[in-house]
């Protein structure tokens, strides 16, 4: 059975950078993240409508699905639906009932969820929305995950300390179900 792992954090905490270098190590697969796609090509005065963040999210999920069958025992996935409901939340103070649907779903479709921490630089795109708002978005994450009581990892440091902590936490799982068995 395939393992997913989803990483989230606020803009530019290292997500993309450490998906791809765990796939590295672990001779997988990254489900890339639509909305950043998306979003350099419709995105009008740096904003998508609610119906926009919709289809991102579904896409988002259309897309984790169909790497299932080509992943090699870990899919790593560079976001999910939390993220774009919170965007949804973030620009226009509310969500479609569909994409909250599927922010909520979103928490059973992963073994391990990753907090990327933001304490390395922020790196400053144009796409990006800035450094204040990276932390607004951090602080919501990490709330929301503790009141919620989803199961998560905090990693922090850098790529290599990161990996080493999602690694452990991978092999301390997979040794609790063994044990389980």
């Amino acid at each position: 059975m395939i393992k997913k792992i989803v990483f989230l954090g606020g803009p530019s905490t290292g997500k993309t950078t450490l998906c791809e270098a765990l796939a590295k190590k672990l001779h997988t697969l990254t489900v890339a993240e639509y909305g950043r796609e998306y979003w350099l090509e419709h995105q009008v005065d740096r904003r998508l409508s609610p119906e926009q963040l919709l289809h991102i999210a579904q896409t988002q999920v259309r897309w984790e699905d169909e790497a299932l069958d080509k992943a090699n025992d870990v899919l790593l996935c560079d976001t999910n639906a939390f993220t774009t409901w919170h965007f949804a939340l973030h620009y226009h103070g509310d969500a479609l009932p569909e994409l909250e649907q599927l922010a909520q779903a979103s928490w059973q479709r992963y073994d391990l969820v990753v907090l990327c921490g933001d304490e390395i630089p922020y790196d400053d795109t144009w796409e990006r929305s800035g450094d204040a708002n990276r932390h607004e978005f951090q602080a919501f994450i990490k709330a929301y995950l503790i009141e919620k009581h989803i199961p998560h990892i905090i990693v922090s440091g850098s790529v290599e300390q990161r990996i080493n902590a999602v690694m452990t936490s991978l092999c301390h799982n997979q040794a609790l179900q063994q044990s389980r068995g």
